[in-house]
């Protein structure tokens, strides 16, 4: 009993030796989806596991429909009012809020695609980049057709009568003659 006692204590020591500690990304969106055109925040909070404290240096987002659009490249985000913000060991950092706004044609969307992060931190004299993805979802712009309505209208007056038609069929093949017709006359 002892010797499986012993063994079970050094196998779970050896287990937690080696799980590496690390600086944890944590990302969130204040709305659950989005509509084109509509403007939302993204949420950055750092978390730091490491031996020491650390410094977040840079952190940069890059958004979906992320390219050249209108003269100017539209889509990248970089934080740099955020040097030499120390985190220290085993503590969270604040939470950096970046705004955006989903385009309203939906260049580079396609129902929803992730946003890019990279935190830049300094730890040991040595600056270290931790990237993080996050979905955004983007809601189907189907109610935004001004002619759904009238074709929605139509579509459900074709099934009521279509459903007429087939129960009016129905009855008269079902129909049995109730009397039996007059044989021809013959001479």
């Amino acid at each position: 009993m002892v010797v499986l006692l012993l063994s079970l204590s050094v196998s779970l020591i050896s287990i937690t030796a080696g799980a590496e500690r690390d600086v944890s990304v944590y990302l969130s969106t204040n709305k659950p989806y989005y509509t084109y055109g509509e403007s939302g925040k993204l949420y950055v909070t750092v978390r730091n596991e490491l031996p020491g404290p650390i410094a977040i240096r840079y952190i940069n987002v890059t958004f979906p429909w992320y390219g050249w659009y209108h003269g100017s490249l539209e889509g990248k985000t970089n934080l740099t009012d955020i040097e030499d913000n120390m985190v220290d060991e085993n503590v969270t950092s604040e939470t950096f809020e970046v705004p955006f706004t989903i385009p309203t044609e939906g260049r580079g969307l396609a129902l929803g695609s992730s946003i890019h992060v990279n935190v830049g931190y300094a730890w040991g004299g040595d600056l270290i980049w931790k990237p993080e993805d996050i979905y955004l979802s983007i809601e189907l712009p189907v109610t935004q057709s001004p002619n759904l309505t009238p074709i929605l209208y139509l579509m459900g007056v074709d099934t009521v009568l279509l459903i007429l038609v087939i129960i009016g069929l129905v009855y008269v093949w079902m129909r049995k003659p109730t009397s039996v017709p007059p044989a021809p006359a013959t001479e």
